[in-house]
């Protein structure tokens, strides 16, 4: 029996538990319209919102989107209760209106400010800022796409505000989102089905919006370097003998290839069909791909194969299939009657079983018979019928859920699948997955997303920069375009060279078209490999593709800080520029990066292009010539080119051009510094491009570059490296250095020791000799070799 002082102990203690849980709550509930509104905290910026009704029975939550847990405690002091609306921060942002039925979506109801833009909700052909905008939030195929389409295949129920908030929906069943077209003091998103909730997270950049965001959902991890290269893909190649021969022509073309992606004629000969073979059939066309894999191999060209979730009758997986297929009300295997490839089923991703079957079946079978990555198509799914039922038991639902329930959510757990098996069998390897739909969070599991069959058109060109700066901003950046567009079109070959063009400073260079020729001759061909297409055009490609490798120091980098920090590789200009009016409304052009500028050249025919340049001064490497910021400038265009330009105080390193990823000589590397009067700073990253941990292991070079800024008339670069190393790193480094200026300078020091200038203008790459230097009067560049052991220095004195 317990004392009566022991009991008294006991009465207190819980007196002051429940005190302090009022007084520090681990979560906030409080009456709102005509429920209970849940309010947890994940960080000092995130509170979640959940929504609980007596009469709204579809609460389950299974997006697997957020990896952040809650913490213990709410801090009430953010939170503000005024007029029936609540609102967070100290400065009483993302203000809660009202949570109701309409038209049998659960809504969302936030207040609106006069000025206040809106950013974000994944794939739409439509200016950046969607204030005014009503669209869908259902991943949706679109074939032959072009300016204005506004439901496209990757939604994410992400937004950014102006006034310094975000808003991320977490669910996944079919919805909407008005971004004031309705009510245009209204922001309203609407969900069949699922948890009433949304995620506040509060910032005072947009980069703290956004970084916060991935934090919430996960960054994505470091690719596999060859993936930074040119991969050779079309619709489609259709034998071995013809793959071979235009991999030869590249070769021959001096144009590198690190991946070549087959579509559906490796497992069969037609367009329908075929899904659900899961395997190569026709042995006259492919008679050995394991040898043929293996062959590409030795020229360090990776294999990439498509698949899909669909399976179709009289295939070869087909019967093996069914019992994992989702099903009609009957209980029996949901057969789609006119379903493009072929009356068929779709595999129930969402079933344990069913994940590990496609993968023993099929992925696992073809990674050991030599490929290296994987390309998912239809996965929003293409064809998706509202009857169609999904077991939600694996994921913790005790019934069965409606297509509409979970189909935002598809791909994403096909994604899931992919990368957790794959991680399983090759724990240190990196996954490339080419895939054309998802949710929020998916790229933690190593997706690189392409924005759908595009028109090949130049209104589809134009479509594409809206596309993928709204998906970088909505947190998926390694998003891209079929370069050079994927249906339709005339054989425009200028067409071709501007999307290359702008493909090369995008996350996945992917030139991808339709080329099927005797397979579907109604279907118009052109040839989306560089080395097939016509003379003059043919160089400027070739010029193109060898810069894209030239710049894989730069954009590797971008990766790492993306997978470390969370950062995109593409940002919009108000993205870095929030308080310039100017910048804020100029969407045909952006950074890659922090330190470049690019301004694609998006008409036909065009000998000018105009650009606006934020603040600072900005460099053209290709007129060795600068403009002064906060102003707009027409500048001169040619086929050879378009405008790309450098921040001043920026640190661009680059390799020299001779070879694919594996190839690439990576122990000298071309830094060019554009001088600033202001200190900068740049950190390279270097590792051996294939193991998982790299990061976390410390597994890899980081090179350390920072400069003084020109202070009475000197300028000082120090670079010192950090870093464990990694395998198969350079045993010596040199560095090319390139530093525009407008006069030879009077004196140069390199690790302290004085070096003469020559003057003829150019240094012979290779030599091992330390402290050459260069000043070229007709461009102005001073050019200094050195090697480089770990640390060292340059100073330069102007008088």
């Amino acid at each position: 029996m317990i004392s009566m002082k022991l009991k008294l102990v006991c009465v207190f203690a819980c007196f002051v538990f429940l005190a302090n849980a009022q007084k520090n709550p681990s979560q906030i509930n409080s009456k709102f319209s005509d429920g209970v509104l849940t309010i947890q905290q994940y960080a000092d910026n995130i509170f979640k919102l959940s929504y609980h009704t007596a009469h709204y029975t579809k609460n389950e939550q299974m997006t697997d989107a957020v990896v952040l847990h809650p913490l213990a405690v709410v801090n009430s002091s953010l939170v503000h209760w005024k007029n029936g609306a609540v609102s967070f921060g100290k400065d009483e942002k993302a203000v809660l209106v009202q949570i109701k039925e309409k038209a049998g979506y659960q809504v969302l109801q936030f207040r609106l400010g006069t000025a206040e833009r809106i950013y974000g909700g994944g794939e739409r052909a439509l200016p950046l800022n969607r204030r005014g905008y009503r669209f869908n939030l259902y991943n949706n195929p679109w074939y032959g796409y072009g300016e204005g389409a506004d439901n496209l295949n990757f939604s994410v129920p992400f937004f950014t505000s102006s006034a310094g908030y975000g808003l991320f929906f977490d669910n996944g069943s079919r919805g909407y989102a008005d971004l004031g077209k309705a009510n245009p003091g209204i922001l309203e998103a609407g969900f069949i089905s699922g948890e009433i909730n949304v995620f506040i997270i509060l910032g005072n950049t947009n980069q703290e919006i956004l970084t916060t965001y991935q934090r919430l959902t996960g960054n994505q991890p470091l690719p596999p370097f060859w993936v930074m290269g040119n991969l050779m893909s079309r619709f489609g190649y259709t034998s071995e003998d013809q793959v071979k021969s235009i991999a030869s022509s590249m070769k021959k073309e001096g144009m590198p290839v690190d991946g070549i992606i087959y579509d559906l004629f490796w497992f069969g000969d037609s367009i329908k069909g075929g899904l659900g073979n899961l395997d190569w059939i026709n042995t006259k066309k492919w008679p050995d791909p394991k040898k043929m894999m293996a062959d590409f191999k030795k020229d360090h060209i990776n294999t990439i194969l498509i698949t899909e979730p669909f399976m179709v009758q009289d295939t070869r997986q087909f019967a093996a299939s069914l019992p994992y297929l989702a099903k009609d009300s009957a209980g029996k295997p949901y057969m789609i009657p006119d379903f493009y490839f072929g009356k068929g089923g779709l595999l129930d991703i969402f079933r344990k079983d069913a994940g590990d079957w496609i993968w023993n079946i099929h992925y696992k079978k073809q990674i050991e018979n030599g490929v290296d990555g994987w390309w998912t198509d239809l996965g929003e799914p293409e064809k998706h019928p509202a009857d169609m039922l999904h077991n939600g038991k694996d994921e913790g639902v005790n019934r069965l859920l409606g297509a509409d329930e979970v189909h935002n959510i598809y791909g994403h757990y096909w994604n899931k699948n992919l990368f957790e098996h794959y991680a399983s069998a090759y724990p240190d390897k990196r996954l490339f997955h080419l895939n054309r739909s998802g949710f929020s969070g998916s790229p933690r599991y190593s997706i690189f997303p392409w924005t759908g069959d595009v028109s090949r058109s130049w209104t589809g060109f134009r479509a594409q920069l809206p596309n993928l700066l709204s998906m970088s901003m909505s947190g998926v950046p390694f998003i891209h375009s079929d370069a050079g567009g994927f249906g339709g079109g005339s054989g425009d070959n200028e067409l071709y060279i501007r999307w290359l063009q702008f493909a090369a400073y995008t996350p996945v260079f992917r030139p991808h078209g339709t080329a099927l020729y005797e397979i579907d001759k109604n279907a118009f061909s052109f040839p989306s490999e560089a080395a097939l297409i016509d003379t003059p055009y043919r160089a400027i490609a070739r010029k193109v593709i060898n810069s894209r490798y030239s710049m894989l120091p730069y954009n590797y980098t971008l990766a790492y800080r993306q997978a470390k920090y969370g950062e995109p590789l593409m940002r919009p200009l108000y993205y870095g520029y929030s308080t310039d009016s100017m910048a804020v409304a100029t969407e045909n052009e952006y950074n890659w990066g922090t330190e470049i500028l690019v301004a694609p050249v998006l008409q036909k025919a065009a000998v000018t292009r105009s650009v606006y340049f934020p603040e600072g001064k900005w460099y053209s490497r290709q007129e060795n010539k600068w403009y002064a910021g906060k102003q707009t400038t027409s500048c001169a265009v040619t086929l050879n080119e378009i405008p790309v330009f450098y921040k001043e105080g920026s640190f661009i390193p680059t390799y020299s051009e001779n070879g694919n990823t594996h190839t690439m000589e990576k122990g000298f590397v071309n830094i060019v510094y554009v001088p600033s009067q202001k200190a900068s700073a740049y950190t390279l990253y270097e590792d051996d491009g294939e193991s998982k941990n790299a990061i976390s292991s410390q597994q890899y070079i980081l090179t350390e570059f920072a400069a003084s800024g020109i202070k009475n008339n000197e300028l000082l670069i120090r670079i010192k490296t950090e870093g464990k190393g990694y395998t198969g790193q350079p045993g010596k480094r040199y560095f090319m250095w390139q530093i525009p200026l407008d006069t030879p300078p009077k004196n140069l020091e390199v690790d302290g020791q004085t070096v003469s200038i020559t003057g003829n203008g150019s240094l012979a790459s290779g030599t091992s000799r330390k402290g050459l230097a260069s000043y070229d009067n007709q461009t102005h560049l001073l050019s200094v070799y050195s090697n480089f052991e770990g640390q060292s220095s340059l100073k330069i004195i102007f008088k």
